[in-house]
């Protein structure tokens, strides 16, 4: 049976062993217009510069932080508070206020992305390292369109395969675009992991 085509980008699952608080979003600012548009499941972290600021992540950054789960900010047209699930890119708020993004940021956070696996993917993928194939997403639905990509090695990369995903529409490993069960690999707050410039 082949696996559902449909990409969203990460989605939180839960957290890796026993903890206080079985997975949580943390909020974080991301710099008045900043033109990235960022999708609910993007990949974001810091840039390499160390702004302060969070920021889109492309493949083979990294200072990754999370997936993006929504934002806060004055509307600078309507001067309305305005929650979205994804940043539009290019807003300053009025008096170059906060922008508020909200983002599943533990270390320890499972997470399931969708293979960009035109084929059959393997067993022997699991518990190797990948990056990012693509970080867009629908400004229809805000939605990410991320996946992860097809190339696997056992040294560091923005992602690490830990499992198959358990939706039956998306489990089989012999067909194109399986889901996998990830953790960030190059995770900023990750033990031994240097940070921004």
């Amino acid at each position: 049976m082949a696996n559902q085509d449909a990409a969203f980008g990460l989605r939180p699952l839960k957290t890796f062993g026993q903890q206080d608080d079985s997975t949580g979003m943390t909020s974080y600012k991301i710099e008045p217009g900043d033109a990235s548009v960022i999708y609910q499941g993007s990949l974001v972290g810091s840039p390499a510069t160390g702004t302060g600021y969070i920021d889109l992540q492309t493949a083979a950054l990294v200072l990754n932080l999370g997936a993006f789960w929504g934002t806060f900010y004055v509307d600078p047209t309507t001067l309305k508070p305005t929650y979205k699930n994804y940043y539009p890119g290019s807003v300053t708020p009025p008096s170059s206020g906060a922008i508020e993004a909200f983002v599943y940021d533990s270390p320890y956070q499972e997470f399931e992305i969708q293979s960009a696996a035109t084929g059959a993917s393997a067993q022997a993928d699991i518990f190797m390292c990948c990056d990012l194939a693509s970080n867009g997403g629908s400004t229809t639905n805000g939605i990410s369109s991320a996946e992860s990509a097809d190339t696997f090695a056992a040294g560091p990369a923005q992602l690490k395969v830990i499992g198959v995903s358990r939706d039956p529409a998306n489990d089989e490993i012999g067909a194109a675009n399986v889901n996998w069960r990830v953790q960030i690999c190059e995770h900023l707050f990750g033990s031994g992991t240097a940070g921004a410039a």
